[in-house]
């Protein structure tokens, strides 16, 4: 019996794409094997974010791309190819950098190219290169686009604001709160558009590699399909709160405020869609026009395969036998600097707590102190936290989430913030103050890093002094400095000085 829809089905396939789908299929466990916490790590953001469970499709798209240009290369026989070995590598050390410092995101994009390097082995360039924006869409799996929140926020609420006072409406804005004469809104996370925004990228980045073949219209498409939904948010805001204004705040203030937004940006994608259709480009490729001999015999490919896939698992295997190796050493250095002799000789005597009412609290701290030294009647506290081997998400020296003190503290809250200068051995230190006021006293106090040798403020800089630390193996510790001392106007300059004379004192003693 003849069924024509059977004509292409996988028995059909030239000899040598069965060993080469069978070995992608392979490379790809061994991935999610061996990097299982952070592929895991991907399918966690995707499953407890709305923002990014896009994600679940990204690998069915992408398989069904490259099955919708199969005429391109399904004649050709792969051929491995040793460039992508440098991507393998450098993927995989890029993968070892952010797993010591913990940096998720950049461990998900190395993953992800490890990935894509090791087919690219597999197939040889020239198919790659045929089916490389496929491949290359993988990088849409990875959760990123947060840290773009805030400025969508204020975007939003500043072309909110300037739409209504442009129609004439009497507006009084205050951050992301704005109030009319009807009623009261603000712009929260869910308003920014960031979920319109992804959404966007990710299908019109498809509709252009489908629609055409120009790489300058695949790029400008690319453009609109970015800068469309930025616009059309701020309209979809300005349209809700005039919904509701309008209706004397009894419509869009409810479910249905999400409602109008989402068919909104339904009917936005697809006028976008449908205008750029009109400059679709016609497909003139056919099968005849990539037809190549079947050269390889299948058993010298399978041999070579075989030998290709033996390398690719020594080369996953080696990033996180190293990582757990020099993680270890971060283990033994969970301690803390308690020597305070050339202190006291400096006339920094210790002394009990005085009753501040104050110390941090720290996430997943290892091991922490907090010691008071007194010279001149001058008290002055020293903090200590050490995170030991880190985890991510757990116990991180650097975090985010150490503040100072807890979200709608009953006793304390910031006063101020800004920076002091502390000089030893002919370096300065710019490190991070703040007063911290209660109802009946205030406290300055001033924090930085302590990376093996080296101190700083900047976070972004503490990460850098940890890779380097821990690609060496130092295991000296790696702490949260924290000095405090009482304050009094005018300005709290005198506290200032003591903690400078303190933390010089200590610095210059110390390292």
């Amino acid at each position: 019996m003849n069924l024509p829809f059977l004509k292409n089905r996988p028995q059909n396939l030239p000899k040598c794409w069965k060993n080469t789908l069978l070995s992608i299929l392979v490379v790809t466990l061994l991935s999610f094997l061996i990097f299982f916490e952070t592929w895991a790590s991907i399918v966690e953001i995707w499953s407890r974010s709305n923002t990014y469970t896009h994600g679940y499709i990204i690998i069915p798209i992408s398989i069904w791309l490259v099955w919708s240009k199969r005429h391109r290369y399904k004649n050709q026989c792969p051929s491995p190819n040793k460039f992508p070995w440098l991507i393998i590598i450098s993927s995989g050390f890029l993968w070892l950098t952010a797993n010591l410092i913990n940096v998720l995101v950049i461990q998900q994009y190395a993953v992800v190219g490890m990935l894509i390097g090791s087919i690219w082995v597999i197939l040889g360039t020239r198919i790659t290169l045929q089916m490389i924006f496929p491949l290359a869409f993988l990088f849409l799996m990875v959760p990123v686009g947060e840290s773009l929140i805030p400025s969508l926020m204020e975007y939003t609420a500043t072309f909110t604001v300037a739409m209504l006072r442009f129609t004439g409406l009497s507006v009084f804005r205050e951050g992301m709160h704005f109030s009319l004469t009807s009623g009261n809104w603000s712009v929260v996370e869910a308003c920014s558009g960031i979920n319109y925004l992804i959404a966007s990228i990710t299908l019109g980045l498809v509709f252009a590699y489908i629609t055409y073949s120009s790489f300058w219209k695949r790029a400008l498409f690319f453009f609109f399909s970015i800068l469309i939904p930025i616009i059309a948010n701020g309209f979809r805001a300005y349209m809700i709160v005039m919904i509701g204004h309008l209706s004397g705040m009894k419509l869009a203030v409810g479910v249905d405020h999400i409602l109008y937004g989402a068919v909104f940006f339904g009917l936005v994608i697809l006028a976008m869609f449908y205008i750029g259709s009109f400059w679709k480009d016609s497909e003139t490729e056919s099968a005849e026009n990539f037809i190549s001999k079947d050269t390889a015999t299948p058993a010298n490919q399978k041999h070579q395969l075989t030998v290709i896939l033996s390398a690719i698992g020594i080369m996953f295997l080696i990033w996180p036998l190293t990582s757990t190796f020099l993680t270890k050493q971060q283990i033994e250095s969970s301690h803390l600097i308690n020597d305070f002799t050339t202190l006291k000789q400096l006339n920094w005597q210790p002394v009990i707590d005085p009753g501040w009412s104050w110390t941090p609290t720290f996430k997943g701290v290892t091991a922490e102190a907090m010691h008071y030294f007194k010279k001149n009647h001058h008290i002055v506290g020293l903090y200590q936290a050490n995170f030991g081997e880190e985890s991510q998400g757990g116990s991180e020296l650097v975090n985010s989430e150490h503040i100072l003190i807890k979200p709608k503290d009953p006793k304390w809250r910031i006063n101020s913030t800004g920076y002091s200068e502390l000089k030893y051995h002919d370096e300065v230190l710019n490190v991070d103050k703040s007063i911290l006021r209660s109802s009946y006293k205030d406290i300055l106090v001033q924090r930085w890093y302590l990376i093996g040798q080296n101190h700083t403020a900047n976070p972004y800089q503490a990460k850098w002094f940890q890779l380097i630390k821990r690609l060496t193996g130092n295991s000296s510790p790696e702490l949260q400095i924290i000095l405090v001392t009482q304050a009094t106007l005018p300005q709290y300059k005198d506290a200032e000085v003591i903690l400078n004379n303190f933390g010089e004192n200590w610095l210059s003693s110390s390292f």
